[in-house]
Parts: structure tokens; C-alpha cells; sequence
């Protein structure tokens, strides 16, 4: 990737680091395993007596960058200067359990409804939401490379408490919301699969997720293999789903390239963005990288972080290649299946005609989805879907516990355990999930759609400070800071996604606005409070 900086390269000897007057104004980047010890505690007392000030760029040592309970990291061996497939195989991991996020059930909803919708028309967006995805994953991955720590912890360090503390909430409440979905989406796979009453197997989703989140222990590779061996099973699944189909090549092929928005589908293409990019999948995503270990010695840092920079981008875009793969593939079978007119559907006329009356009315769900399938392909269409379903919810699960221990453990300081923090997390959501689940299941679906538009409206506090940080020489050096290009794109992609959000909040605003003088209060402030607070994080100084 091109930064329009210059590429010169570290030359710094480390007998010129011994001194305070360097370390007075090194960045924290560049504090490793070989910077002497005076070094180190003169920048350790610096920190200490400017610790409250939030332009601070240097927190003490112990703040350095670490990755709890998922064992040793994984040495991914000297620098070198040509391409090595055995030195991408050392980098895949990180990026495939960022991907996750982008075939969560949510995800998964969001497909069907918009194949069920637009028929192919969407193809284009759903790629581009993805090539989007890629660039602001690597923005959070770079942060993390780059400086040693997350991006949760930069959060920590340069904003307030004040500022930090509703930051920290909101992201909080999106994986909350998230975890709703997955734990969603397993009860209904158990349900699909073995009868499990939708309220059973959530608590059994709840149960299940520790399972994962054991295996933790064994390493990081061992659960990035796990995550890996689950995406693998959902384009497996529904792969073979799109075989079923057979599709029009030609009509798949138009809705990739040639970019439209049918007026009947607007709301189901902006929820395209919602669902696909996560606000928790940030702070993940600059977390994970850290599980391999750099080498930051003065002589080869500024290499082995481009090449560190170039391996991850590299197996971020071939992990989200995959999830594209596995949402559109969701995309087109249903977009096969709500097709009047085509001959190559499996269902009769008369279904279509049904299914054209329902899908103006209400569209399907994950339940009935299934029960298409079936019609369409017969057993095998529903059992393919639940499996899919239920490799979605779990893999996705375990992705979103770490997301919340990285987050609550850097931006607040709060060391909890992993298994105490899915404790807590399930528990917060397990009630919602549980009266929706017994009282309401058949809102299942819309309760969905509701949280594709939380994870939406709190995207912008994650993005926000990735690109402040990600452009800040402070904090990224001026070797790996953003380019001019890089950061007019970054900031149109923000005020995209701003924007979204609002058209999304306006007619709700409005509807309560309507209901009465004090709702219409009520409503207006709480869209000034959350414009408010984006324009803070965006134009609060984080350079020292």
C-alpha cells in the first residue's frame, strides 16, 4: 500500500538510545525489547508526571502493547526481502477471525433480505462494502503494528475520562447487541437442526461458546485454526447451495458491475453497511496482529514493520475475499429464489407469486428461510443452511468475547477474565434474547434488523479514531503515517457512513417528534448528543 511518505530507513545505533534527551522525544513505536533500560525508566517518569494530559503520547512501560490468554506469540522469523508463502502462512490468522465479523448472522439476515429484495442489483455494494472493509481493517491493523499497542489502548491514552468512558459504553453496547445476534442465530440453527425450542438453544448457545473460548489456552494459532476450519464449512455449505441454484452467470455477473440501488431496496442497502462493517472488529482486528512477534531491533525495525504491514494487508484481503464469497453466495440463492419469471428457479409460479406478495409485506427471516431452501431444494437445502447458521453464530461469538476483553482491558484498564467477561456479556444479553426468545420469537427477525442499525449507528466511534490515530506522525511516525490521498479517503468514507446513519435516524427521529412536544424533545437531543460526540472524537487533538 502507498502511504506518499518517504520510505527512508531507521540507522539509529543503539548506543545513541541510551541517552534521556532521545528518549524525551521517541515515540512509543519505537520502545521495544532492545531499548536499554534507562531509556525505558526515564520514559516510564516522563509518562507518570504527564499521565492526565490526553495529548500525552508516551504511557508507561507496562502500557506497552500485550495479548492475554491466548498464549505465546508466534514468531514469524527474520526479515526478508522477496515474497515467502511461508512467511504469509506464519501472518494468516489475524485476518481470517477479523473476517468473522463479516459472516456473523447479522450478516447472514442482511443477505437474504437484500437477495429476497433486489434480486443480483446488490452484488456491487456488497463488494464494495468489503473493499471498504479492507481499508479500514488495515488502518486498525497498522496501528497495531506500528505502535506495539491497540488501538483501544491509544484511546486510553489520548482521550480523557470524560470522553473515554461513554466511547468505551457505546462499543460495549455494540457488542452487546452483536452477541444478541449470534447467540440468535445458534438457537435458531439448533432449532433447524434438532427441534431445540429457540429459548433452549439459547442457553445452550450460551454454554457453547465457552468451548471456544477454552481452546484459547492453547494458543493462538490453535484458534485461528478453529475460526479458519468454520469459514471453511460456511462456504462449503452454502457454496454448494449456489451449485443447487443454478444461477444466471450472466445476471450475477451485471449485478457485480454495473453499481444501481432498485428504490424498493434503499433501506435494505444501507443496512449492507451496517452488517458487514463491525465498530468492535477494529480494536479486534489491531489486537490480534499482536499476536506475532516483530522484530524491532534499531537495525531492521522500519523493514519488518512494511513487512509485517505488506503480509497482513495481503491475508486481510484474501480472508475477506472468502467472506465476500460466502455473503454473496447467500445473496444469490435467494435472490434465485424470489426470481418471478426465471426458469432456472427450482419453485413453481405459483410460490413466486407468493413469495412477490409476501416479500412487500414481510420479509423472510433465518426460520423461514429455510423452510424456502427446502421447497427449493428439498432436505438438503435446510440442513446445509443450519449448518452454516450455526459455524456463523459460534465462530462469530468467540471473535466478539475477544473484541470485549481487548477493549474493556485497554481503553478502561480493567483486567477481567476472559471467562468472567463472557459471563458478564452473555448475561447482559441474555435477557433481552431470552424474552424476545419466549415471548416474541416471531420478531426475531425484526429485532435483528434493529441490531444491524445499533452496529451501524456506533460504527462512526470506532472509525472516527482509527483515522485520527492512523494520520497522527505522533503516534504513527512519519515513516507509517497516512498520506494526504489515504486520508481524504478515509474522512469521505466517514462522512459516508455519518451520513448513512443519519438518513437512518431522521424518519425515526421524526415519528417520535410527531408523537408529542415532549418526544420531539427527546428525540432531537439525542440525535445533537450523538452528532456531538462524533465531532468531538473527530476534532479533539491527539498529536503531542
Amino acid at each position: 500500500m502507498t502511504h506518499g511518505l518517504s520510505t527512508a530507513t531507521d540507522s539509529d545505533s543503539i548506543s545513541t538510545l541510551n541517552t534521556p534527551a532521545v528518549a524525551e522525544h521517541m515515540p512509543v513505536s519505537q520502545l521495544d525489547e532492545t531499548t536499554p533500560l534507562v531509556t525505558r525508566q526515564h520514559t516510564s517518569r516522563r509518562s507518570s508526571n504527564v499521565s492526565t494530559l490526553a495529548s500525552d503520547c508516551v504511557s508507561v512501560i507496562e502500557d506497552e502493547f500485550e495479548v492475554h490468554d491466548i498464549g505465546p506469540l508466534v514468531d514469524i522469523g527474520d526479515h526478508e526481502t522477496e515474497f515467502s508463502l511461508r512467511k504469509l502462512l506464519r501472518f494468516a490468522g489475524p485476518g481470517f477471525a477479523m473476517s468473522i465479523a463479516y459472516v456473523d448472522p447479522g450478516n447472514i439476515c442482511s443477505d437474504l433480505h437484500c437477495g429476497a429484495v433486489a434480486g443480483y442489483k446488490l452484488i456491487w455494494l456488497l463488494f464494495l462494502t468489503h473493499a471498504l472493509g479492507l481499508y479500514i481493517q488495515t488502518l486498525s491493523a497498522r496501528i497495531g503494528i506500528v505502535t506495539g499497542r491497540n488501538l483501544a489502548q491509544h484511546c486510553h491514552q489520548q482521550y480523557t475520562r470524560g470522553i473515554r468512558v461513554p466511547l468505551w459504553l457505546v462499543c460495549e453496547l455494540a457488542i452487546i447487541g452483536s452477541d444478541i445476534q449470534e447467540a440468535i442465530g445458534t438457537a435458531i440453527a439448533l432449532y433447524l437442526l434438532f427441534g431445540i425450542a429457540v429459548w433452549k438453544g439459547i442457553l445452550i448457545a450460551a454454554g457453547l461458546s465457552y468451548v471456544i473460548l477454552a481452546i484459547q489456552r492453547f494458543g493462538a494459532r490453535k484458534v485461528e485454526a478453529i475460526l479458519i476450519a468454520m469459514i471453511a464449512v460456511m462456504c462449503g455449505c452454502f457454496g454448494i447451495e449456489v451449485l443447487m441454484a443454478q444461477p444466471d452467470l450472466g445476471q450475477i455477473a451485471e449485478g457485480l458491475l454495473v453499481p444501481r440501488i432498485p428504490a424498493n431496496a434503499m433501506v435494505q442497502a444501507v443496512g449492507i453497511v451496517g452488517a458487514v462493517i463491525m465498530p468492535h472488529n477494529l480494536f479486534l482486528h489491531s489486537a490480534l496482529v499482536g499476536t506475532r512477534r516483530i522484530k524491532r531491533s534499531s537495525s531492521v525495525r522500519s523493514a519488518s514493520i512494511r513487512e509485517a504491514n505488506f503480509y497482513t494487508v495481503l491475508e486481510s484481503a484474501i480472508a475477506l475475499l472468502f467472506s465476500f464469497a460466502i455473503n454473496a453466495t447467500i445473496l444469490i440463492v435467494f435472490a434465485d429464489i424470489y426470481s418471478i419469471g426465471n426458469d432456472s428457479s427450482r419453485l413453481t409460479g405459483s410460490v413466486h407469486g407468493y413469495l412477490a406478495r409476501a416479500t412487500e409485506e414481510h420479509l423472510p427471516g433465518l426460520v423461514e428461510a429455510a423452510a424456502l431452501l427446502e421447497k427449493a431444494f428439498g432436505r438438503a437445502g435446510p440442513l446445509l443452511w443450519a449448518i452454516g447458521l450455526l459455524a456463523s453464530g459460534q465462530s462469530s461469538t468467540a471473535t466478539g468475547t475477544m473484541a470485549g476483553q481487548f477493549l474493556m482491558e485497554g481503553m478502561m484498564k480493567m483486567r477481567v477474565s476472559p471467562w468472567l467477561r463472557m459471563l458478564i456479556s452473555r448475561s447482559i444479553s441474555l435477557v433481552p434474547t431470552m424474552l424476545v426468545g419466549t415471548l416474541a420469537s416471531k420478531y426475531l427477525d425484526q429485532f435483528d434488523e434493529w441490531l444491524n442499525v445499533l452496529q451501524s449507528l456506533a460504527l462512526p466511534f470506532a472509525l472516527v479514531p482509527t483515522l485520527k490515530f492512523a494520520q497522527s506522525k505522533a503516534i504513527m511516525t512519519d515513516h507509517f503515517a497516512l498520506g494526504t490521498r489515504w486520508r481524504v479517503f478515509g474522512w469521505a468514507t466517514a462522512a459516508a457512513i455519518i451520513a448513512l446513519n443519519i438518513y437512518l435516524l431522521l424518519p425515526l427521529v421524526l415519528q417520535v417528534a410527531a408523537q408529542s412536544v415532549a418526544g420531539a424533545f427527546l428525540a432531537y437531543v439525542a440525535l445533537g448528543v450523538y452528532l456531538a460526540f462524533v465531532g468531538i472524537l473527530a476534532f479533539v487533538t491527539v498529536d503531542c
